[in-house]
């Protein structure tokens, strides 16, 4: 018997911060405020938090609508710039959009015949509040040199949760090819990547759970920006794909049946695809040379299973990218194969009423005050799944 229903999300927020703070001399948009360029670094920050400040407001009802409109027990979140920032998220924008769901709950119990005493009522508020509440909350400070972090929401308490920031290529004994040619660091100043640096760009975030007496692990991971173009960074995410499977084999080594029979699941932003569409011939959009993708070592051999290649291949994206015109899935939910085994009709959702008006492939409904490049929930739709454990 398999056990009780549970939805799992992963949403890439961009840019939860708390402190529009930060300062990239790469990044020339750093100095421009809409269309005012400040030569002045200081003037450049002063005009960036106030402006960022005031947009952060509807940029956060229509984040937490996207997230709510999930209805996840746990999501797994990107681009998160701290715990401070994901809890004033929380108590600032999802408490407010939850109250509607409690109240509903509350009628169902007060208007009943007989009327309920006061204890039960005060003891279906509770309940209620627990079913929609996220009480469990968590962000680990990871390598991104920006302090965009990963973390956890959820309705569902963890066992565990462990970083995996400080390991280094030499520690998981992963190097592949092109990693001695990669560089990086300022262009006017790059350098070689060394065995002894850490290999993920952010972190792997690995939560415990037991649902309903049956264990469950979560990996949530942030793989390297495509900043730079995606061939040429391809090599870093492909270290961490292989580390994310070396961990993986690591973690249910001792497992019977080896990772395959166990209940686990990869939730995140991958920065790559390997497909457009259905088609896996992929090639560069600007040199039309072949463009593999690093996402090989979690799904080729099908250690993994991608549970949106269940949805109709025009309906896999969840970022569109204008400058090529390309609608792409770099959001995933990977499952082991005896969860997908188990769940043989589940197929995750897409929610992309968040989306800016610019991904015109989305002819559905948006939230209200969506724009037509912002103010949008996200760069990113959420996706979530319904599971259930074997």
């Amino acid at each position: 018997m398999s056990s009780r229903a549970f939805r799992l999300a992963t949403f890439n927020l961009e840019n939860l911060y708390s402190r529009p703070d930060f300062w990239d001399p790469q990044r020339r948009s750093d100095q421009q405020v809409g269309n005012v360029f400040f030569e002045d670094r200081d003037e450049a920050r002063a005009a960036k938090r106030i402006a960022e400040a005031v947009l952060s407001d509807d940029k956060c009802q229509l984040t937490a609508l996207a997230l709510l409109a999930t209805r996840a027990d746990i999501v797994a979140l990107q681009e998160v710039d701290s715990e401070a920032a994901l809890r004033s998220f929380r108590e600032s924008y999802l408490k407010k959009l939850e109250g509607p769901d409690v109240a509903q709950a509350m009628r169902a119990v007060i208007f009943r015949d007989p009327p309920p005493a006061p204890d039960a009522v005060r003891r279906a508020r509770e309940m209620a509040i627990a079913r929609v509440n996220y009480r469990y909350l968590h962000v680990s400070e990871g390598n991104d040199r920006r302090g965009i972090d990963i973390g956890l929401l959820a309705r569902i308490g963890w066992q565990s949760v462990t970083s995996h920031a400080a390991l280094t290529f030499a520690d998981l004994d992963i190097w592949p090819e092109g990693m001695d040619a990669y560089r990086e660091g300022p262009p006017d100043d790059p350098r070689p990547v060394a065995r002894t640096d850490r290999l993920f760009k952010r972190d792997l975030l690995q939560a415990e759970f037991i649902i309903d007496g049956r264990n469950f692990t979560l990996f949530t991971c942030h793989l390297k920006s495509m900043n730079g173009g995606r061939r040429a960074t391809r090599v870093v995410r492909l270290a961490e794909t292989m580390a994310i499977r070396r961990l993986i084999e690591q973690r249910f080594a001792d497992h019977q049946g080896g990772p395959a029979a166990a209940n686990w699941a990869i939730a995140g932003d991958m920065n790559d695809y390997y497909e457009v569409d259905g088609v896996r011939d992929l090639r560069d959009y600007h040199t039309g040379e072949p463009s593999p993708t690093a996402l090989d070592p979690l799904l080729a051999d099908g250690f993994a299973v991608n549970l949106m290649e269940r949805r109709p291949a025009e309906e896999r994206w969840t970022t569109y990218h204008p400058p090529d015109d390309v609608y792409t899935q770099l959001d995933y939910i990977l499952v082991s194969p005896a969860l997908a085994q188990a769940n043989p009709h589940a197929v995750p959702e897409v929610i992309r009423q968040g989306q800016p008006f610019r991904a015109a492939r989305h002819a559905g409904p948006r939230f209200p005050r969506i724009g037509w490049d912002r103010p949008k929930s996200s760069d990113h739709c959420p996706v979530v799944v319904e599971l259930r454990l074997p």
